[in-house]
């Protein structure tokens, strides 16, 4: 039942004409940075795999709002269209209900960061830009984006904000959830800018996009335009420890959440 529940979600949203205009949008915001002369300078390929995987890094922080949509209908769909009470008096079990909404929607919150690599790939297409400031694809770079950063980064918002909208069973309640782990995360960049620890401040940002930066600190040019950035050392303890925080929020979610 998890699974019909959880590709119901998929099939809903592939319909929807807003998961594709969120897709196209990051693509288009991607296409224009990666073919101007604002995203790599000097001898740094503007498809370098180090800059894939640092955009995907930061597009989290843009497609939170997205992604909020997305979870924020799987969670409250029920409540706001006064259904659950039909629903609940099935012989559904919670852990199907709960983690099938919740994976069904998270595939789906992924999908429109997929247009950072459809961006960068266009992007040497274009007429106006130049060609020697383009290297080899390397699809290496994207993968691990999309694995390192897209997949962790979803994982986590979504948890958060599912836990929020199927707790306070209000779509409103997640919208504000979202804003404030937006805002957080901005007030709490601020807070461990004081932090001596490089190490500490690695570890303690749910999105990766400081640990990248001290892991790769002093990479040269030439390794920024051939080597991506592997699950290995800080970058792979990062993403371990915000997952399994993720993985507390759903936890919580699910010991709480009742069908009365």
């Amino acid at each position: 039942m998890l699974w019909h529940i959880a590709w119901f979600e998929i099939r809903y949203w592939l319909r929807s004409r807003m998961l594709w205009v969120s897709t196209l949008t990051i693509a288009a915001l991607i296409l224009g940075l990666a073919s101007s002369d604002n995203l790599a300078r000097g001898a740094l390929y503007r498809n370098a795999p180090l800059l894939i995987e640092r955009i995907y890094a930061l597009i989290g922080l843009l497609t939170l709002l997205m992604a909020t949509a997305f979870v924020n209908s799987a969670a409250s769909r029920d409540f706001s269209h006064n259904t659950y009470e039909i629903v609940f008096s099935t012989p559904l079990r919670r852990r199907d209900f709960l983690f099938g909404r919740y994976l069904g929607a998270t595939l789906i919150s992924i999908i429109p960061m997929l247009g950072v690599s459809i961006g960068i790939l266009l992007a040497g297409y274009m007429p106006w830009v130049e060609p020697a400031r383009y290297g080899p694809v390397y699809w290496g770079a994207h993968l691990n984006g999309i694995l390192l950063f897209a997949i962790p980064n979803t994982f986590f918002v979504a948890a958060v904000l599912f836990a929020i909208a199927v707790l306070a069973r209000n779509e409103l309640i997640s919208f504000v959830g979202a804003l404030g782990l937006l805002a957080g995360y901005g007030a709490a960049e601020t807070l461990v800018l004081g932090l001596e620890s490089e190490r500490l401040r690695a570890f303690l940002d749910p999105f990766a996009i400081n640990t990248l930066v001290l892991a790769t600190k002093y990479w040269t040019v030439a390794e920024m335009n051939t080597v991506s950035m592997g699950a290995s050392g800080l970058l792979l303890w990062n993403r371990l420890i915000w997952l399994a925080v993720g993985a507390a929020f759903l936890l919580f979610a699910y010991f709480r959440f009742s069908f009365a």
